[in-house]
């Protein structure tokens, strides 16, 4: 049965792992897997995050492929914090990735589109080299602050690009995770 589970929560744990991350692989159907879960995606599970850094777990999403569709997978980086946003001032924040040639071509620019709420971080964003060359090299990112069962902030990668039989695994460097905790560092600071 292992044989047929989807292990893209176990190949981003042991990247983290190998870049020298403290983090462990969470019990299943806690609470924090209900974190951006829809009725169309499911939880393959949390990954805690031991460290002094901004973002506690990852909760990663799978959407099952069918026929004319393949399967997809978001990352959830989970940033807690005690300054409570309210609803109506909801940041949100997406990359739009353009290419050179539609679909198939090179990535040749990152757009970013904010809410009214996230203008100022969007612009400090766009003007950070190692926050677009993440978006370049993983894929397309969203930050969005949280209300309700969770106040805080959540990056959402979805994984683009991905070669044949690397499925929806990240692949972390150290410059990756640490670009990830900067950004969660920005968000903690527009509250």
């Amino acid at each position: 049965m292992d044989k047929f589970r989807d292990k893209t929560r176990d190949n981003l744990y042991d990247n983290l792992i190998n870049l020298g991350v403290d983090c462990k692989l969470a019990k299943r159907k806690i609470v924090e897997e209900k974190l951006f879960n829809s009725w169309y995606q499911r939880s393959l599970g949390i990954i805690e995050i031991n460290e002094n850094t901004p973002v506690k777990y990852i909760n990663i999403l799978k959407k099952d492929g069918g026929k004319d569709n393949p399967p997809r997978w978001w990352h959830y980086f989970a940033v807690p914090s005690e300054k409570i946003r309210s609803k109506e001032d909801l940041l949100d924040i997406q990359t739009t990735r353009k290419k050179n040639f539609p679909i198939f071509g090179k990535v040749k620019e990152i757009i970013w589109k904010p809410n009214s709420f996230g203008k100022s971080l969007a612009e400090i964003f766009k003007n950070d080299n190692e926050i677009n060359n993440l978006a370049f090299e993983i894929g397309d990112i969203r930050v969005q602050s949280l209300h309700d069962n969770f106040s805080g902030y959540a990056i959402e990668i979805e994984p683009k690009g991905r070669k044949i039989g690397s499925r929806g695994s990240l692949n972390l460097t150290i410059n990756h995770w640490n670009t990830i905790n900067k950004m969660a560092h920005l968000c903690l600071g527009t509250g």
